[in-house]
């Protein structure tokens, strides 16, 4: 089986992630040259050779209008009691929409997930790289609504550090579609540890929003000061990433160093392993159960299918849980009535997926089976569904 395993002991960014992965591919400069002409509004990206404590790798450098978004400032704790002035990061953003001057002169807007959505779907890339970005930048914002206490439409992202991050994200899913790996595995992830100053403040490593989004992973921090996961890079392992803990037995084809642009005392990459492992199951059916009839069946064979369920279910529980924070903080009760209504939808519409699914196979599988029992129950399916 074709594995990508992901060794995540030095953390996470989408540039570390996208670099690695780049090494991995063919035709790199065709690589550069699709992502540099699929659209994404004054995004310039080019690989560097880079080398951190004499590991070589790829650093990945993101420009907007040929200017490059500061990263978060690690702040030691002595500066922390006295730190006032705030700055902007890299992958941290706003939730309210307004413009805004930097010391420089120039100016920033911000942008909705709809505007972010908007950006994706026009640009020159496979559908399937357009699903896979908005999944991720879904889970982005469903992160950062949970953080603030607001919804998902409420949300508005800074728009230089918006743009870096699309072009992470976009990247991410234009090279896991062209390794097009049939599994992606990766190690626990470390966080790092400390404070950092971003456009929301002083904030505790990981980040709110980092730590929402890796709720689920296996993380830890082995105590140095810096923000070794940032949102994105948490996103694109969140979605991506099937299953978290050690490699598997593997015949290793090609390694990839995505490297950082940090010091932090020891070398700092994210590293991928492309190759092939043996495919196993936990538990075998015996002969016996083989032959019994289909009564239960899997949501689907189709990794992305189970994929696109999970995330949409995901978003909705971040919708409720909006709403009960609207209803804790005495909202108005019409936007209230609003937001159930959005999350029923979207209840609907996952399990008009499941039901898509989960008939073909049973109809299928009722016909080669020759098996009453199977439609039986599917038709009973379909009257619990429409009560």
């Amino acid at each position: 089986m074709r594995t990508l395993y992901l060794d995540c002991g030095n953390g996470a960014s989408g540039d570390m992630f996208s670099a690695a992965l780049w090494e991995l591919v063919e035709h790199k400069d065709e690589f550069l040259n699709d992502l540099n002409n699929a659209g994404i509004p004054g995004v310039s990206v080019y690989a560097f050779p880079a080398e951190s404590y004499d590991i070589s790798g790829t650093h990945f450098r993101v420009l907007i209008n040929g200017r490059e978004e500061q990263p978060a400032e690690l702040l030691p704790e002595a500066q922390l009691a006295e730190e006032t002035d705030l700055h902007h990061s890299h992958e941290h953003e706003h939730t309210h929409a307004h413009e805004h001057a930097h010391e420089d002169g120039h100016t920033h807007k911000h942008r909705s997930l709809a505007d972010i959505t908007a950006i994706i779907d026009g640009l020159q890339v496979s559908d399937r790289v357009k699903h896979d970005a908005k999944e991720i930048y879904y889970l982005i914002a469903d992160a950062e609504s949970a953080v603030h206490g607001t919804t998902v439409s409420d949300i508005h992202f800074h728009e230089v550090g918006t743009l870096d991050a699309v072009a992470d994200v976009v990247s991410a899913a234009m090279l896991v579609e062209r390794l097009n790996p049939e599994r992606i595995l990766a190690s626990p992830v470390e966080t790092g540890s400390g404070k950092v100053r971003c456009a929301h403040g002083i904030l505790p490593i990981p980040a709110p929003a980092t730590a929402k989004l890796l709720q689920g992973i296996p993380v830890y921090s082995s105590g140095i000061n810096g923000e070794l996961c940032t949102p994105t890079g948490a996103a694109i392992l969140k979605y991506f990433v099937s299953s978290f803990g050690g490699m598997p037995p593997m015949d290793i084809v090609d390694v990839g160093y995505g490297m950082g642009s940090k010091d932090f005392g020891r070398p700092n990459f994210l590293r991928a392993f492309l190759g092939n492992a043996a495919e196993y199951r936990e538990t075998a059916l015996s002969a016996a159960e083989t032959q019994k009839p289909h009564r239960h069946h899997s949501l689907s064979d189709d990794e992305a299918v189970r994929k696109t369920v999970s995330n949409r279910l995901a978003r909705a529980i971040g919708h409720l849980e909006s709403v009960k924070r609207m209803v804790d903080a005495n909202r108005d009760a019409g936007d209230i009535l609003i937001q159930l209504a959005a999350v029923e939808s979207s209840l609907g519409s996952t399990a008009r997926v499941i039901i898509k699914e989960h008939f073909g196979q049973a109809i299928n599988r009722a016909i080669q089976d020759q098996s009453k029992e199977t439609m039986d129950n599917l038709y009973g399916l379909v009257d619990k569904f429409l009560k």
